[in-house]
């Protein structure tokens, strides 16, 4: 009985903070509802997680926060499966061809919906759900595999660690956020085509290394797939990021790459905002294009970087400094920074919602006629594609409570990582809290900017 009620409050108040989330979707609808209330609700569902970390006693985390032994990463240690990576270049070479001869319209075209909205905006959900899904159907391996007999020329240093993958993550993230036409089916072929033969290049010289540290896709669905609540050995349901507690820090690279996976995430909502407009000097209801903002966005881009990363590396060292233990500043800086992976997942699936349910009605459309010859090949003679759930009162609530409640749950189970992640590292209960409370208004203070963001009106 001594472990039922405490039990049960935890989990009762993870209850409420479910039931007391807010709004947003379409944020040009946004402002008939009551925003700054839901702002708050949700804050203070982040803060009573906050409270729990704080006054609930150390064992009542024990089955989050595992034994207390530290565990080595195993990204790239297992063999690659060969044939579903052919399958899967195939299927890329295929969806190149389509881009370069298909439909012009990028909603008509096979190519840019596959890669932008079941690629890049569904898979990763999958892959935090289910696991590592990426190591099957990456399109290098298989090819790599039949050209390289898995020999390589050159040993990439140690040292160089996922840097490389950062900065073509980032390049990625230029090209779709300030490119004047990302989605044109043939200019998105001819970058995405070059993308993969550099990469097949790199995987030649350095090995399949190279996609492990090196392809920024790859460093990032490594990353998601540690949010994963599967555990395979043995089969059961663990808590979303466990693996993550008791990980041996994975050097400060990959803590940035998680840094910059949230504040590339944040941007890309923030540059459609009214506010982004105003501090650039431009009339959002007169909005000239994206050529006239497409320096702005890239300064802005890498300004989002700094400012997120020194932000959040002062609030780890300022936690230290309380405790007087900022020796350890990089290694605790190192495995916190992986406990803001699910708020950047959560903003992923809150931006992206309501494209999700518009697009994916046009991908299967194009899948059913991907060359617009009148072929019906899932057997549909016609194909409407409908918005009406923004034009239902009732729909439009659904989505904008499932918007801003990934945005809390996110900040929740942060909260509760990084607070366990600190619990490991120093083995004290009071040290863990003292040191996490930086941390923790950090959290929230970025759930008020995530719940505000999804409720700002945009200009695009």
């Amino acid at each position: 009985m001594k472990f039922g009620v405490p039990l049960s409050l935890f989990f009762a108040a993870i209850m409420f903070a479910n039931a007391a989330l807010a709004h947003v979707s379409e944020r040009a609808l946004v402002l008939i509802l009551p925003t700054n209330i839901y702002i708050a609700f949700g804050v203070a569902a982040v803060a009573v997680t906050v409270f729990l970390t704080v006054f609930m006693p150390p064992w009542v985390f024990k089955p989050v926060g595992g034994d207390g032994r530290t565990i080595p990463a195993a990204h790239g240690a297992l063999k690659p499966p060969i044939l579903p990576s052919l399958i899967s270049f195939l299927v890329f070479f295929c969806l190149i061809c389509i881009g370069l001869s298909g439909p012009r319209d990028p909603l008509q075209n096979l190519l840019p919906l596959t890669l932008f909205t079941v690629w890049w905006i569904c898979f990763p959900l999958l892959q935090a759900l289910l696991g590592d899904l990426w190591r099957w159907i990456n399109p290098w391996d298989g090819p790599v595999h039949i050209v390289f007999k898995g020999r390589s020329y050159k040993n990439l240093p140690q040292q160089v660690g996922v840097w490389p993958a950062i900065a073509s993550f980032f390049l990625a993230a230029v090209y779709t956020l300030t490119d004047l036409a990302p989605d044109d089916p043939d200019r998105l072929a001819r970058v995405a085509g070059g993308y993969w033969l550099f990469t097949f290049i790199m995987c030649g010289i350095f090995g399949r290394d190279w996609l492990h540290r090196g392809e920024g896709f790859t460093v990032f669905f490594n990353l998601i797939a540690q949010l994963s609540p599967l555990r395979r050995k043995p089969f059961g349901v663990r808590f979303p990021g466990q693996i993550l507690i008791a990980q041996v820090p994975q050097g400060l690279s990959v803590a940035t790459f998680a840094v910059v996976m949230l504040a590339l995430g944040s941007f890309d909502g923030l540059n459609e905002t009214f506010w982004w407009m105003s501090q650039l000097g431009i009339n959002p209801l007169e909005f000239p294009g994206r050529s006239a903002i497409a320096w702005q966005n890239r300064f802005g881009m890498g300004g989002a970087i700094v400012v997120l990363t020194t932000g959040f590396a002062a609030c780890v060292w300022l936690g230290l400094a309380l405790i007087g233990q900022t020796a350890y500043f990089q290694t605790l800086f190192c495995r916190l920074a992986l406990s803001l992976l699910p708020i950047a997942l959560g903003y992923h699936f809150a931006h992206f919602l309501t494209s999700a349910m518009v697009n994916l009605q046009y991908f299967l459309a194009a899948l059913n006629d991907p060359f617009e010859t009148g072929a019906t090949l899932l057997g549909w003679d016609s194909f409407y594609v409908t918005t009406s759930f923004f034009n239902q009162h009732h729909t439009v609530e659904a989505i904008w409570l499932t918007q801003a409640g990934s945005i809390v749950l996110a900040h929740i189970i942060a909260v509760v990582l990084s607070h366990m992640i600190a619990l490991n590292a120093f083995g004290d209960h009071q040290m863990a809290v003292i040191s996490q409370l930086p941390v923790a208004a950090f959290m929230l203070l970025y759930t008020v900017f995530g719940l505000w963001l999804l409720a700002s009106p945009v200009a695009l």
